[in-house]
């Protein structure tokens, strides 16, 4: 193997996701220039709103679902709606608008609660890094923009038992077009992204499917909410559904706690376990911390949509979970919920990362292989993306430097465990709002989960090894014989190598798994069907309160979630 500078193995190790597409050596972003997002028609700062206001409905985070759940609910013959967003609107960042910003988002984000930018880190109790985004349109203002529907196995799943949800299907269906002639395009796939669809194929993640929409076995190319020019589009472009004179969004507006009231005996209606309190509204603060109440006029409700994280937290910080723990934290108790922040999963990546011997251009998740549509095989997907050897990220931050920054191109192939099985919880650790709960996923801790991962990876080690892959190689590599050997030893790679015998030694790829496990930031739970909220998404106990986002799922739906999330936000609200 290649000799690797160790700064460029610890740049890739601190740098959130290796998946990330153009660097910081890309040009200043241009903005969005010319007319401003038809969004912002909507949005006002928190500062400007009143002390207090009522509403037919608040929706709470203004993310993947939040978004569509709103422009529905204030749609045509709609009521008045509140939707709150704890970060800033997309077009005050520049970066988050285009493919190119992708690297500059990541490497800014901060952890500070009082920070402004839109990507918040954290480190779960695994010792893993993690983003959570915190600006209007959720995930979807900056993420890869891979865009793909759920199995419909996922919905059969998902519609079991009891509390199972009753998915209509057509309408379903109806759901995820609507998000889809707003926000989807067909990439053009080439160069990286070319050469992985050919080695996917040559390793037998078959069959071809070209282009489409849907989560079918083999090698497809998925949709992007990328433009041709390579321009995002987010959830909070589905915001101009809504009426005008019934939407307000309020950004820089974080909730503090859900506003419950005891509900009399007598009147107490509802499925088991019957509601004791109701939702009547929330108290949010503004950046100056000045507190707001928006209240629910008789009917109403309040709907989380904060995400994995917030929603659970939410319901906590407001007295809704597992009463001996919020008794510890000295928050009075409003319901009984023990479940809330428990099941909760993160999908475990992995990858080999390697420095190609040709120029390549950049290129963010496009091509995937799914070896298996039923969730028992790990999915392949690949980036191609160009990193500063001495960059200039932040004054203050780990890689500040009076130089000007070099760059060296890296290609990523990963492959991603499907559910996954293994599961963790999360927890406060501060009444504050502001700051992140804890959270632990126990990645790889079933067996189940491991064994995935070390097929997943063998594949992965397939696709380096086939022919397509020989343009890529070091020329003069260490193979003896001058045949292609085990990727590790052919390629330029940065950061750790598969076992020389990954082909047979499972305990040695999965020591890999354990030790290179990241995240693709697509955690889910917390507030699981069945366990927190019935089958209409209503929280157990509490009237006029419901979770709409993808804490609800307890397993991912598909190759990546945020079309099925945004398609659950507009299928929600109807």
């Amino acid at each position: 193997m290649a000799a690797v500078s160790t700064r460029l193995q610890h740049l890739l190790v601190l740098v959130p996701i290796l998946f990330v597409a153009l660097t910081l050596a890309a040009a200043q972003p241009r903005g969005f220039g010319g007319a401003p997002p038809g969004y912002l028609r909507y949005v006002v700062d928190a500062v400007d709103t009143a002390a207090e206001e009522v509403y037919d409905y608040v929706v709470v985070g203004a993310g993947t679902a939040g978004c569509p759940l709103a422009a529905t609910l204030a749609g045509p013959g709609g009521g008045r709606v509140l939707l709150l967003e704890r970060g800033g609107a997309p077009s005050e960042f520049p970066t988050l608008a285009t493919a190119g910003g992708f690297v500059r988002t990541l490497a800014m984000a901060d952890p500070a609660p009082e920070s402004d930018a839109p990507a918040q880190t954290f480190t779960s109790e695994d010792g893993v890094s993690n983003v959570r985004a915190r600006v209007l349109g959720g995930a979807t203002s900056i993420n890869a923009g891979f865009y793909s529907r759920a199995h419909p196995d996922w919905f059969r799943r998902h519609g079991e038992g009891a509390e199972g949800t009753n998915w209509d299907m057509r309408l379903v269906n109806a759901s995820y077009e609507w998000v889809e002639r707003e926000l989807i395009f067909q990439p053009a796939v080439h160069g990286w992204q070319a050469a992985v669809r050919a080695g996917l194929l040559e390793a037998n993640v078959t069959p071809w499917n070209g282009f489409t929409l849907d989560h079918v076995s083999g090698t497809k190319v998925g949709a992007t909410t990328f433009d041709a020019s390579g321009r995002r589009r987010s959830a909070a472009d589905l915001l101009v559904f809504a009426h005008p004179g019934r939407l307000r969004v309020a950004i820089r507006a974080t909730v503090t706690r859900i506003i419950t009231n005891p509900i009399d005996p007598a009147t107490r209606r509802g499925r088991y376990p019957r509601p004791a309190v109701a939702a009547i509204g929330v108290v949010y603060q503004d950046r100056l911390l000045q507190q707001h109440h928006a209240l629910l006029r008789p009917g109403g409700e309040v709907i989380l949509s904060a995400g994995a994280l917030g929603s659970p937290q939410l319901l906590l910080l407001s007295g809704i979970g597992h009463a001996s723990d919020l008794t510890s934290l000295g928050i009075p108790v409003a319901a009984d919920v023990p479940d809330v922040g428990k099941h909760m999963f993160d999908n475990p990546r992995n990858g080999i990362s390697i420095i190609p011997s040709v120029p390549i251009d950049h290129s963010l998740i496009q091509v995937v292989g799914i070896p298996s549509a039923n969730g028992t095989d790990s999915y392949l997907e690949a980036a191609s993306y160009i990193v500063p050897l001495a960059p200039m990220l932040r004054r203050d931050g780990p890689f500040s430097s009076p130089y000007s920054p070099l760059y060296v191109t890296v290609v990523t192939i990963m492959e991603k465990v499907p559910g996954p099985l293994s599961e963790g919880s999360l927890w406060l650790t501060s009444t504050n709002p502001l700051e992140s709960p804890a959270v632990r996923f126990n990645y790889l801790s079933r067996p189940e989960d491991l064994a995935r991962c070390v097929m997943g990876m063998r594949r992965v080690a397939k696709v380096l090894e086939s022919r397509t892959m020989d343009a890529f190689r070091v020329a003069g590599g260490s193979s003896s014989q001058g045949r292609r050997g085990p990727a590790r030893r052919e390629f330029r790679i940065v950061g750790a190598a598969l076992p020389a015998d990954w082909s047979t030694n499972d305990t040695a790829v999965g020591y890999f798994c354990q030790q290179t496990v990241a995240t693709l930031w697509h955690y889910h739970g917390g507030c699981v069907a069945g366990s927190v909220v019935d089958r209409d998404f209503r929280v157990f106990g509490v009237r006029s309160l419901r979770v709409v986002d993808g804490s609800t799922f307890s397993e991912t739906p598909g190759t990546n979630p945020q079309a099925t999330i945004m398609m659950m936000g507009r299928y929600e609200s109807q």
